[in-house]
């Protein structure tokens, strides 16, 4: 059998690479090479406009995906998820409308897709994450420049995440509480790639 050229495993180790090598200012990884998409993270904090960024996202007049960094553990969580995202626009088996929604849904344990998309897309948080798919076209500075807020270094997602948010969105309930934090990464990911057959 071939072997899926861009595992959660590739990703990871072309995440620790990335690590190893900048101070991760924007977040970029190649998603699978069939689809030639390039996942693209920024980090804003103290939003201004955040009523205009969510009706932009809504009416679909963005292309993109903004997502609650309170609840990422880490960037590679967005990539698994962008992964597998791409690949099901590709193959047309999306469960939702379009491949941003589609990423929403698969960072989320529920397969009830209203809750997915409200529990980690854009609500009236002033922090936000900004997700890009980038193939031909690049719509990301137009985006950007209209977004009223501060940019952060995607390596500083540590002061906006929230573990015990994190922990019961992924049902950490009964796991031992010692866990560290890369251990806790592999959970996370593990239970996002197995919800449509292992329910949480």
């Amino acid at each position: 059998m071939k072997r899926n050229k861009h595992s959660a495993q590739d990703l990871k180790e072309d995440h620790e690479r990335m690590e190893d090598s900048l101070n991760l200012q924007v977040y970029q990884c190649e998603l699978d090479p069939e689809t030639g998409t390039t996942l693209q993270v920024h980090l804003y904090k103290d939003v201004k406009n955040v009523e205009d960024v969510r009706k932009n996202i809504l009416n679909g007049s963005w292309k993109c995906v903004i997502i609650k960094p309170a609840l990422i553990l880490d960037p590679l969580q967005i990539a698994v998820a962008a992964n597998r995202a791409v690949l099901s626009e590709k193959r047309n088996t999306m469960t939702t409308r379009n491949v941003y929604t589609e990423i929403l849904y698969n960072l989320s344990l529920t397969k009830n897709i209203s809750q997915s998309l409200s529990k980690f897309g854009i609500e009236k948080d002033t922090d936000m994450l900004v997700c890009f798919l980038k193939k031909s076209e690049d719509y990301s500075s137009e985006i950007l420049s209209k977004i009223e807020g501060e940019a952060c270094p995607v390596s500083s997602l540590i002061e906006f995440r929230d573990l015990r948010k994190i922990k019961n969105v992924y049902k950490f309930n009964g796991i031992k509480c010692d866990v560290d934090l890369q251990e806790m990464l592999n959970i996370i990911m593990s239970r996002m790639v197995t919800k449509n057959i292992i329910s949480y």
